[in-house]
């Protein structure tokens, strides 16, 4: 009874040691996304379009600013008008001053205005014969600087920058799906290896059986030399084959972890996902999937926007300027800081200005027509873009969809070919079948183990790739989602 709980926690012993030893699809794409520079570029990527957006809207905001000199010194000889003999003469000059203004401005987005409130001290102190010290201040000046034809950069800037940043999310969760595709070539490169290293090594073994075999047989008889020859030559063969199997697995197995960013993988095995059986994609409803989702969609319509705010400038500043400037505050100067905050006087600016060119010889209307057959150029092409990627999605489908199919057929040959070398070898080893026949036998058994990895990783590949385009999860059906704050944090 001992004897056999030994037993079994022995094989339970091994059996947990090879499952851990073994590294799935899933972790090597937390691996990627984790560690791989591509997924430290799309982080980095959508930081920085998450702060291009909110230094736009703190433009919205109100802006305090202070600006200050506190120390200016001034001595020079300069040319001054004296009234009394009504010549310019040179004179020295020396003084000192100090300027101080507060100011909170105001962006108004719908008329592209800007709002502003200040404030302002100035003193100076002028030395010569005599010390004059004076100051001026502004206690309070209220302004608006109102464009009435130009073009409202932030009005256009606000229509495209929350696309432009729903854009952006939507390119970092593509970008974890290119991720994975770029994972499953690397993954299945391995799982390719390393079952080519793990044919090498069998083969290796059958080939040195086999020449004893055929070593006993051609003492009795029952074999040619030239057949005991290519056995032997079977068994040097075999030896060079597992030699290039190991510097192969050795190679992808680097590459891999350079990509995954983790120091040793030679300890694991790869574990092949398993197919997804009957899972079809409906190429409408991954169309209309791709138009709510896909980033790229996303930049077409901001191409529009952005083509239709292009005409709208060139109209505008090919036609007339007009704007109006008003300004009311309170001002006064005096000698004594005390005094220059009483009793303080009117500060009134009215100005309108006006702008219109009376012959340019048809330089602005030609802006103005580049501009709309820039438009027109641009919804040609962006129509052309998006019949190119719905035909490129309509593609990826198909090749999907018709993917399970080839992976179930490469399986049947796998089983099949590995049932007929066995029996070819059972055959061969009793002398009913010839070296050249089960060689052959073996290489398509070979030939249908690789095709059956190959398959499969077509089939997760082209899976993730309409994943990708969709962000959009076929098997639980649900949209793909991201933590973008954990994002901005690491």
């Amino acid at each position: 009874m001992l004897k056999l709980i030994l037993v079994f926690s022995l094989v339970n012993s091994t059996s947990a040691q090879q499952k851990d030893t073994q590294l799935t699809l899933e972790k090597a794409f937390e691996y990627a996304v984790a560690n791989s520079l591509d997924g430290f570029i799309a982080k980095r990527q959508y930081g920085a379009n998450f702060w291009q957006l909110r230094a736009f809207k703190a433009r919205l905001l109100p802006q305090l600013n202070l600006e200050l000199q506190p120390i200016e010194f001034n001595r020079a000889v300069v040319q001054r008008f004296d009234p009394a003999r009504n010549v310019d003469v040179f004179r020295q000059q020396q003084n000192f001053s100090n300027v101080a203004r507060l100011s909170l401005n105001q962006n108004v987005l719908i008329t592209g205005a800007r709002v502003f409130v200040s404030s302002s001290f100035n003193r100076l102190v002028n030395f010569g014969e005599n010390r004059i010290e004076n100051y001026n201040v502004t206690p309070i000046s209220v302004g608006i600087d109102q464009p009435i034809m130009a073009f409202n950069e932030l009005k256009w800037r606000r229509k495209t920058l929350d696309l432009e940043y729903e854009q952006s999310k939507k390119e970092y969760i593509s970008s974890v799906q290119q991720i994975h595709v770029k994972t499953i070539d690397l993954f299945f490169n391995w799982a390719l290896a390393n079952n080519k290293l793990r044919i090498a090594k069998e083969n290796k073994t059958n080939a040195v059986r086999l020449y004893d075999i055929g070593q006993k047989r051609y003492d009795l008889g029952a074999i040619a030399k030239d057949d005991l020859l290519n056995l032997e030559l079977e068994t040097y063969t075999t030896n060079t084959k597992l030699a290039q199997a190991g510097q192969e697995l050795q190679a992808v197995l680097t590459e891999l972890q350079i990509f995954l960013d983790v120091k040793d993988l030679s300890d694991y095995t790869p574990m092949l996902p398993e197919l997804i059986p009957n899972l079809k994609i409906n190429p409408e409803e991954a169309k209309e999937l791709m138009l709510e989702n896909n980033p790229e969609s996303l930049g077409l319509t901001i191409r529009e926007i952005e083509a239709k705010r292009d005409l709208q400038r060139a109209i505008k500043e090919n036609r007339f300027d007009l704007s109006i400037n008003a300004q009311y505050g309170l001002n006064q100067q005096a000698s004594e800081l005390s005094e220059a905050y009483k009793n303080p006087l009117d500060q009134q600016i009215v100005s309108v200005q006006f702008s219109m060119p009376i012959l340019d010889w048809g330089e602005r209307k030609g802006n103005i027509e580049t501009a709309k057959m820039n438009k027109e150029l641009s919804d040609i092409e962006v129509r052309q873009s998006k019949n190119g990627i719905i035909q490129d999605l309509i593609q990826k489908v198909n090749n999907f969809n018709l993917q399970e199919d080839l992976v179930t057929v490469s399986q049947k040959s796998r089983d099949i070919s590995r049932a007929s070398y066995e029996i070819a070898e059972g055959r061969f080893a009793t002398g009913k079948i010839d070296l050249i026949r089960f060689l052959n036998s073996r290489t398509s058994w070979q030939s249908a183990s690789d095709q059956y990895i190959q398959s499969l990783q077509q089939f997760w590949k082209f899976y993730y790739e309409l994943q990708g385009v969709t962000l959009y999860n076929f098997i639980d059906r649900i949209h793909l989602k991201e933590d973008f704050e954990n994002i901005l944090n690491n």
